[in-house]
């Protein structure tokens, strides 16, 4: 096998039947000027290689609670799930818990999730009401975190009013989103968000709801879940079936690094054959399997639409979409054709990933298990626009998911997509014992230098954030 030439690929492996993401967007039509198609990185990061140990080792799993999970900005919910005031939903992170509640008709605070008398968790499951009660004893807070009343009181002279409010963590807003940081000296969330505002800003994710929702328990650490989708690399092995029509490598990766937050994206062409396709797949039939696929999981009862070869065939692909969307939601959607195919997935450090794309539009959350740095949560959520005209529709609830319950089988809200996760899903626990059955003089990873660079980016800052730890 021929040596690659590590110049050459920087942006990844296109020709000119089948383009490199960022060739084919200069033929946008409806918003050229866009920056999810203009705003693109030259950070590459530095080369490394990750010692498999950072995926299993406790005493590393601490480091990151004090260095990472303690110190930064976490997506946490989103301010549907608490709909009235004194509605409050718990967030766990490893073992630190927390809980948000809307304290406001536009208001949200967020507390640590422990009773100030014995420690009594507050808030373990989905609650509504205008007083946060401690089941044990049975002291209570307002929902601002004022202390109202303890039982007993003339036992407990020492605590009063002024010294017995619930202690706060930091909350910010974007979106819809809310995220919250223990560190009581953070930067602002702006900082941490860096591109996302300005990129998603046509997508409006404040006016979306949460249609579809589950949480899967996965045996793997939280940082191998999320690696699995900072690359489309997989695609090919993991995926077959979405070669066709999906142009993994001829993918684009971002990286916009900052003194308080990194954000990084990939984005894989939709309605074009992969590199890695027989050179008998055509366009014309890239975009009606790509067609099929929004059909049967949006829009049951459409027709799969037929495209004329003689014209763009991405094009017409849009036009339909965008024609479809506008008869299901009465509104006009005003991203850019791009974005209405392609697979535009951005992360945000540590752990929050926002597809903005009509595609596939969601969010995901990975987190570490309270107990075992072996396991982690992986929960996602289907962002379905507001029907122009009508009420919000309720946020779906959690469904909660073990390792071994299949999304396609469980989730209906997710239709065809399931089947994709479960393929992803299947890939987690060979990876983690993998990681240990490495021969000892080699056991690191291997990484890409283009297709792998956001995973690339975020280990070498969770190292350099625990070493800064001491």
């Amino acid at each position: 096998m021929a040596e690659a030439d590590p110049q050459k690929f920087l942006d990844g492996y296109g020709s000119d039947e089948r383009p490199l993401a960022h060739v084919l967007w200069q033929k946008e039509r409806f918003d050229p000027d866009h920056p999810v198609l203009t705003d693109l990185s030259d950070f590459d990061p530095a080369p490394l290689n990750v010692d498999y140990s950072i995926y299993y080792d406790p005493a590393f799993a601490a480091k990151e609670r004090d260095a990472i999970w303690r110190m930064c900005w976490l997506y946490a919910c989103r301010e549907e799930d608490m709909p009235n005031i004194g509605d409050r939903t718990p967030f766990q992170v490893g073992n630190d818990s927390y809980f948000i509640v809307r304290s406001g008709e536009d208001e949200f605070k967020a507390f640590y999730n422990s009773c100030l008398h014995r420690g009594t968790m507050l808030c373990m499951e989905k609650e509504a009401g205008d007083t946060i009660r401690c089941p044990y004893h049975g002291w209570e807070w307002s929902v601002d975190g004022r202390l109202k009343r303890i039982p007993s009181h003339w036992d407990f002279g020492q605590i009063n009013r002024t010294n017995g409010s619930l202690p706060e963590v930091k909350l910010g807003r974007w979106g819809g989103f809310i995220f919250i940081n223990a560190d009581p000296d953070c930067a602002p969330l702006e900082e941490a968000l860096g591109v996302l505002p300005e990129h998603f800003r046509s997508f409006a994710p404040e006016r979306r709801y949460t249609a579809g929702r589950f949480r899967k328990l996965v045996k793997a650490n939280w940082k191998i879940s999320q690696e699995a989708f900072q690359e489309a690399y997989h695609l090919y092995a993991t995926h077959p079936e979405a070669v066709p029509f999906t142009g993994d490598s001829q993918a684009q990766y971002d990286v916009w690094p900052g003194e308080n937050g990194q954000v990084g994206r990939n984005v894989a062409t939709s309605a074009t054959p992969s590199m890695h396709a027989p050179a008998s797949a055509t366009h014309l039939a890239a975009a009606e399997a790509w067609a099929e696929f929004m059909v049967m999981w949006h829009y049951p009862g459409y027709d799969v639409p037929k495209f004329d070869p003689d014209q763009d065939v991405r094009q017409q692909a849009a036009d339909w979409h965008r024609k479809v969307l506008k008869q299901y939601y009465g509104r006009d959607i005003t991203i850019p054709d791009a974005a209405m195919m392609d697979s535009f997935l951005y992360f945000m450090f540590p752990h929050s990933a926002f597809w903005m794309t009509e595609g596939v539009p969601m969010t995901y959350q990975f987190t570490p298990h309270p107990e075992d740095p072996e396991k982690s949560f992986f929960e996602v959520r289907l962002l379905l626009p507001v029907p122009e005209g009508r009420e919000t529709p309720p946020a779906e609830e959690v469904i909660e998911l073990g390792p071994e319950d299949s999304v396609f089988e469980n989730v209906a809200s997710f239709g065809g997509l399931g089947y994709i996760f479960d393929q992803d899903m299947s890939n987690m626990p060979k990876i983690q014992r993998g990681a240990h059955a490495a021969d000892p003089t080699q056991s690191h990873t291997r990484l890409g230098r283009y297709q792998e660079k956001i995973i690339r980016h975020w280990a070498a800052t969770i190292q350099k954030m625990v070493a800064a730890q001491g």
